[in-house]
């Protein structure tokens, strides 16, 4: 038999641990309903406001098994994007949400320009997300999309890292919470780097409030 390679070994060793606390979390209490909604919470954030609720077919919904979720269009001054967040409230659904570049490839959509990072935010300089990046067209219209996946108040590129966290989150008893978060923006007349630049002046008035959320979530679940 082929020796495995040491990375595929390490990744191995990750998703057995965290598939059997998985399955020891079952006999925990689970987190207690009632909370608010998420595009009740995030109903405007800072500046931004919600100028509309888009729609997301039910039958996505449930494939991607979701506790809770957010999709709206928010504006300030005449910057406009989208919001998408993906709600879970156990470790066994970590790895649920979709990459958007299979996603996007899928609906037809041309992907381009491809690039993860860090992003220290301005205003909070101790909030550090790790993101991932892509400009996407289709039809003449382009986006740039920017996206992260979160496990407690953690913010991975993807999902090989969100399961390292949950993992480590698991180990030292910490709560379950995890999502997906996808921030869209059109290009229009300007250039992706305007768009860019846009989607991460969002995020320094978002991700605070997004982290208090998760907080007072993983508090609740632990009263």
């Amino acid at each position: 038999m082929r020796a495995l390679k040491p990375a595929r070994l390490i990744i191995l060793s990750v998703l057995l641990i965290l598939a059997a606390l998985g399955a020891n979390s079952a006999t925990r209490k689970a987190p207690p309903g009632g909370k608010e909604p998420l595009a009740t919470a995030f109903a405007n954030i800072g500046s931004w406001q919600c100028t509309q609720r888009l729609a997301m077919d039910q039958k996505v919904v449930k494939a991607l098994d979701l506790d809770d979720f957010l999709f709206q269009a928010y504006q300030r001054d005449r910057g406009e994007l989208s919001l998408y967040v993906g709600y879970y409230r156990s470790a066994k659904k970590v790895g649920a949400a979709h990459d958007p570049l299979v996603c996007f490839q899928g609906q037809g959509w041309t992907i381009g320009q491809r690039d993860s990072g860090s992003y220290r935010l301005t205003s909070h300089p101790q909030y550090t997300i790790s993101y991932s990046s892509m400009v996407a067209e289709l039809q003449g219209e382009k986006q740039v999309i920017v996206y992260w996946f979160q496990v407690n108040d953690k913010a991975t590129a993807n999902t090989h890292s969100q399961k390292l966290a949950m993992l480590m989150d698991r180990i030292s008893g910490r709560g379950e919470d995890n999502a997906f978060v996808r921030l869209s923006a059109p290009v229009g007349a300007g250039t992706p780097e305007a768009a860019r630049q846009r989607i991460f002046r969002f995020i320094d008035d978002f991700y605070p409030q997004f982290v208090r959320y998760v907080r007072q979530m993983e508090d609740k679940g632990h009263s």
